[in-house]
């Protein structure tokens, strides 16, 4: 099994081609790393920056090159030892005139080849009716009035174009359009005879589809074993289908030949289309006879019959459990791992697909045993991953670990009290991310929740007089309670009965929705009859409906924790934003050297290769902004008592209470926790463009929040509000800044030493470490698109030049300049060389936490990394802030460690593989560690 040792992930799109990832090869292998790591690189829409929303699986997205490049630059990879890791989408493709699979179906319907490819009427059980198409600003009788929608002549076909949307026309309409009806008042117009003859051909060649079509029965499971979907169409076979949609093709095919080459034909249709577009009754009764229904966005918020990613209408889910879905979505990526392009998957959202388990297995089973395999997966505290056959998580839950270690969790009490009435609210975080959730699924997903209310009694899987005794509206309740109290973003049963695990926790979570109100109590009856109870009768049908309507509920559980709390409460509850953060939590406040020793043991025997992410494309503040937000936490009473008093002192920048405190402390925050170290200290071009990048952040931040503005209803005034605070907080002659700059210079170097502390550990405890692109300088970066901002590697290439040879400078001389980012860079390029020179022992070696004696015990962090042959001794500082003030020393390399120590492993000898001093002694005094050069160590035997 591939070995990524270290990756270093790049964000690939048309302004960071293929071509421009060459040129930076040469920089990438001298730092040290071993594994590209790449974002998605198939067929994107035009201008993607993240290419999550794909739009041809088969091809490779040409903004950023061709798959001929691509194997160029795995060979040159290859030929140093280096691999690729992939990122890779099969929840959803782009719901978008680009996506060649979408407008296959919008045009052809249930004949579509591709029906069966996505969560949409016809194919899937959810849903009904005629699909809809929500991409209108307006409802679509004020469109069609307004001029806005026409029927035009467009990519060789005919559509109705809405501004730079365009839906394609059903074949069975082409006549209605390119004919002029008899008996109507407009005169009528000779067909000219070519396009009468194909007119003649086409005939019957399409009909409108039935209205019920029958719904495909994919993925109904046999017990003891994963799902085989069998698809199944009423009105014909998949192969006429294939051959009607290829002669309608070759006929659409036809007519672009004749509007190129015949005048006569195409002035006919431009005045067919005239025609047309001033009739308001003819564009209406054409759009209704589309294989699609046009209608504006607001409307999924009350009813959606497709599934989307989150709630995205611009994004459409595959049934990816389909054999021929899963091979035809894969087809390229199987090549390029079969011929050894790519060493490596990342799977995006796994969360959403049908049979998480299910589809793993078969992933596993197509690109075989030795590609290295992780999944984007967010963990809730105390969650294990599954048992799955990869090698662990992209990352996040390592990032929340290493984030609470580094937090004071002595401080929690302080920053509660404080935030709780500086907001005049003590609701708990749990109890306000129920609400949040809730928020979103009645005022968002309401349409998803009636689907499944719908399908639970299409599926008959209770009697009629079983359900007599139920009330329709308060199983719905129940139904909405359930999936909001769910603690996790799923469970992934794909097998009735339960394993016992899974079934202690769905258990549970139905207890917690009967508490909620004894209305419930009926309901909960109900579902731990049909999932819990009735499936140990052994009824192999009856479990197979039952599991169906189980995990179509599993399948918005996810979307519902994302958007409910890390796109709304993240953004909303602000007692330390440190923790509000993909993967943690904002009920987390630290953890204790102890419980992290144990979390890396268990990383060390669960998921050793799992990857070890501190920033990545999803966070909401880079890894150094948090670093140093950490350094808050240590100061105790000290940073509510200073952020009360600048509060108060700013007041008169806030008329009318705008930002509010809530969004104001949170503006602060932000400030200290990313304000630049000095200009050109950081991982991106435009850091000096602060004021600009936190006006973008507030932004987004506050209408992802939904509580005085969002995206569907922008509160221009209270933004403009919030311009206008944060320019004054950084008005260098403002009355603020000199007490801010003073207090920013005091704690910046215990923010650098919790930074370099954080690359230390990524590195050398159990897991394979990622740089996120740029991160090997200082990442003082904000949420997306603020950390897919172009990276300097001319800068970065002449700093690491400048580490190598004669005249490097030494760490003590790196730390005099710490503020540039070089000792970063330098703590990152040694790391990363020590790793490529010992790929085994970091995948294999165990975790054996030291023992810390001495006064000051609890601000040191210690373990060994040991195999029999060699080993390594990692030893970080915590909460120096904390120390420093107790001992009134402010420079983190003076303080006095007095008779604290770590006893190393044994009697042999070791050297300082950053300083290069030897250390012999079997136990070491943290003032002789540190003294000089760096606040941290990394010691080698031998």
């Amino acid at each position: 099994m591939y070995n990524p040792v270290s990756t270093y992930r790049m964000q690939l799109h048309a302004g960071f081609t293929f071509a421009d990832l060459q040129q930076q090869l040469d920089y990438l292998h001298q730092l040290g790393v071993t594994t590209i790591y790449a974002a998605p690189t198939l067929a994107a829409t035009p201008g993607s920056t993240h290419g999550y929303d794909g739009i041809d699986p088969q091809r490779i997205n040409p903004e950023i090159g061709t798959v001929a490049q691509l194997r160029d630059l795995s060979r040159w990879l290859r030929d140093r030892g280096m691999g690729w890791v992939q990122d890779i989408v099969p929840n959803h493709l782009a719901y978008h005139p680009a996506n060649p699979w979408v407008t296959d179906v919008l045009e052809k319907g249930q004949q579509s080849v591709y029906a069966g490819y996505f969560d949409i009427p016809g194919t899937n059980e959810l849903f009904s009716g005629t699909l809809m198409a929500p991409f209108l600003g307006k409802p679509l009788k004020d469109i069609i009035a307004g001029g806005e929608l026409q029927v035009a002549y467009q990519h060789q076909r005919l559509v109705l174009a809405y501004y730079e949307n365009h839906f394609p026309l059903a074949p069975h309409t082409y006549a209605h359009v390119l004919t002029t009806p008899v008996g109507t008042t407009v005169e009528p117009a000779n067909v000219p005879a070519a396009l009468a003859q194909w007119l003649d051909q086409i005939d019957g060649l399409y009909v409108p589809e039935p209205t019920h079509p029958t719904v495909f029965e994919g993925n109904v499971a046999t017990q003891g074993q994963h799902a085989q979907p069998e698809a199944r169409r009423a009105h014909s076979t998949a192969e006429e289908h294939t051959t009607a949609a290829a002669a309608w093709d070759a006929a659409r095919l036809e007519l672009a030949a004749l509007m190129d080459d015949n005048a006569e034909v195409r002035a006919y249709v431009d005045y067919r289309l005239a025609t047309i577009n001033q009739s308001v009754d003819e564009l209406h009764a054409l759009t209704e006879d589309q294989h699609y229904r046009l209608c504006d966005g607001d409307e999924t918020r009350r009813r959606i019959n497709f599934r989307r990613f989150f709630t995205v209408n611009g994004l459409l889910c595959l049934a990816v459990e389909r054999p021929e879905v899963f091979e035809h979505v894969h087809s390229l990526i199987q090549e390029l791992v079969d011929d050894g392009t790519f060493q490596g998957l990342r799977v995006d959202h796994v969360d959403g697909l049908f049979d998480p388990a299910g589809y793993l297995d078969n992933l596993r089973r197509a690109m075989g045993d030795d590609p290295y395999i992780v999944v984007e997966k967010i963990l809730e505290p105390g969650e294990n991953l599954p048992n799955w056959p990869i090698q662990g998580s992209s990352g996040y839950d390592y990032l929340a670990l290493v984030n609470n270690v580094l937090t004071d969790a002595t401080s929690e009490a302080a920053f509660t009290k404080f935030y709780q009435q500086l907001v005049g609210n003590a609701t708990s975080v749990h109890d306000q991310m129920l609400s949040r959730k809730a928020y979103i699924l009645y005022h968002d997903m309401g349409g998803e929740l009636a689907n499944l209310y719908k399908l639970f009694y299409n599926q008959q899987l209770v009697s009629t007089e079983r359900m007599a005794t139920i009330n329709d509206t308060m199983f719905l309740l129940t139904l909405a309670e359930l999936l909001v109290q769910c603690p996790v973003y799923r469970f992934y049963g794909n097998q009735f009965p339960l394993s016992a695990d899974e079934a202690g926790a769905v258990r549970q979570l139905l207890t917690a929705v009967r508490e909620r109100t004894v209305e419930f109590g009926a309901s909960v009856d109900l579902l731990d009859e049909i999932w819990l109870q009735k499936p140990l009768e052994g009824d192999a049908e009856y479990n197979a409906r039952a599991l169906r309507f189980y995990q179509r509920c599993m399948q918005f559980t996810g979307p519902l924790m994302a958007k409910g709390v890390e796109d709304t409460l993240l953004y909303t509850y602000f007692r330390f934003i440190g923790h509000n953060e993909v993967g943690d939590s904002a009920e987390a406040f630290g953890m204790d050297v102890d419980a992290f020793h144990r979390a890396m043991q268990d990383r060390q025997a669960q998921w050793p290769l799992a990857m070890n992410g501190t920033s990545t494309h999803d966070t909401k503040r880079g890894e150094d902004v948090r670093a140093r937000l950490n350094v808050l936490t240590a100061l105790g009473d000290e940073w509510p008592q200073t952020a009360q008093r600048w509060l108060d002192q700013t007041a008169a920048n806030r008329p009318a209470n705008q930002p509010d405190p809530n969004d104001a402390y949170f503006i602060l925050q932000t400030l200290v926790g990313a304000y630049p170290y000095e200009e050109g200290s950081t991982a991106w071009d435009d850091e000096d463009d602060f004021p600009r990048r936190l006006h973008d952040y507030v932004t987004k931040s506050f209408q992802e929040a939904k509580r005085h503005t969002s995206w569907v209803k922008p509160n221009r005034g209270y933004m403009d509000a919030c311009y206008a605070y944060i320019d004054s907080l950084l008005d260098k002659n403002g009355a603020f800044w000199p007490e801010f700059a003073r207090f920013f210079d005091r704690i910046a170097d215990f923010g650098i030493v919790n930074s370099l502390a954080q690359v230390l550990l990524k590195f050398t405890t159990p897991g394979m470490p990622d740089v996120y692109q740029g991160c090997e300088l200082f990442d003082m970066s904000l949420v997306d698109p603020d950390n897919r901002r172009a990276v300097n590697y001319e800068q970065r290439t002449q700093m690491l030049n400048a580490l190598q040879g004669e005249g490097a400078p030494q760490p003590d001389a790196l730390w005099e300049s710490r503020r540039t980012g070089q000792i970063k860079l330098w703590l990152t390029h040694k790391l990363l060389t020590e790793r490529r020179e010992n790929p085994d022992f970091w995948a294999s070696a165990g975790y054996v936490p030291l023992t810390v004696e001495g006064t000051y015990r609890e601000y040191v962090l210690a373990f060994a990394r040991q195999t029999d042959t060699a080993g390594y001794v990692v030893v970080v500082p915590l909460h120096l802030a904390r120390l420093a003030n107790q001992t009134g020393t402010a420079d983190p390399l003076a303080l006095d460690w007095q008779d604290t120590r770590v006893t190393l492993p044994d009697n042999s000898k070791w050297t300082d593989a950053l300083s290069s001093k030897p250390v012999s002694s079997p136990s070491i005094q943290l003032t002789d560690l540190f003294a000089g050069s760096l606040p941290l160590a990394l010691l080698k035997q031998g």
